[in-house]
């Protein structure tokens, strides 16, 4: 009596499976049919959440996070700067560049612009990079504060701690191969050092095993081209092999 009850209980549920199977089949799609290799749909499926929870738990593409973090620069209110500024200045270039160049804070045209690197400095920027077969598209550029000191002063110390956490994310989001330091607080932020661009410039150094070379200020050629175009040139044709090197 019991084993006849435990056969019908076993052909029961083997009814009931069949019909479940057959139902799922006829409600799909000839075109969608599973190869006999496929994942079924239960091994596609995490117990106890729904394709749109999971959709918003997938990490973002480089682009999207570095929209996100765009975002959140233009509505910082973390320090100071924020309080004069016109337009916040995060970054702009290519999200997957492998160079990535770093000033320290953006200027008044940069300010008013929203970019950064547009004024007479940055028409300097785009003739250097050119100099070594690079467009400003290629690479990505940022400062170390993304809103404009007064008077263009280098930015105080807790400035830059209240932005810093910025760049240390467009770092993380880009990975890039090599990082160009433009100015001592750049290269001082990022190496954590108090030594000066001059003592820096002209041999790499690393910032979480990223090489990181540093080079005097675009604004610091126009200002004295005599004393600093003849280095950055320098530092740009080592850039250049460097990355020349790596890049085969």
């Amino acid at each position: 009596m019991e084993e006849r009850f435990q056969r019908e209980l076993r052909d029961l549920a083997g009814d009931v499976i069949a019909y479940l199977k057959t139902g799922f089949r006829e409600m799909r799609a000839p075109s969608e049919s599973p190869s006999e290799d496929a994942p079924s749909e239960e091994e596609n499926t995490v117990p106890g959440t729904s394709p749109e929870s999971r959709a918003r738990t997938r990490p973002l593409g480089r682009e999207q996070a570095l929209e996100r973090l765009e975002r959140e620069v233009g509505g910082c209110t973390r320090c100071r700067l924020h309080l004069r500024r016109r337009c916040a200045v995060p970054g702009e270039g290519s999200c997957n560049a492998d160079i990535l160049l770093v000033g320290e804070g953006p200027g008044e045209q940069e300010d008013a612009q929203g970019r950064p690197f547009v004024g007479r400095a940055g028409e300097l920027l785009t003739k250097m990079l050119s100099a070594i077969q690079l467009s400003r598209n290629e690479v990505y550029i940022t400062n170390i504060v993304k809103c404009r000191p007064p008077s263009n002063r280098n930015p105080l110390p807790d400035e830059v701690a209240a932005c810093y956490p910025f760049l240390k994310r467009q770092i993380e989001i880009i990975d890039p191969r090599i990082i160009l330091c433009l100015g001592s607080p750049a290269a001082r932020t990022l190496l954590d050092t108090e030594a000066g661009v001059t003592k820096l410039r002209g041999e790499f150094h690393h910032y979480q095993n990223i090489p990181v070379l540093p080079t005097y200020h675009p604004a610091a050629v126009l200002r004295f081209p005599e004393k600093y175009k003849r280095p950055v040139w320098n530092d740009l044709k080592l850039l250049r092999d460097y990355y020349r090197e790596i890049s085969t």
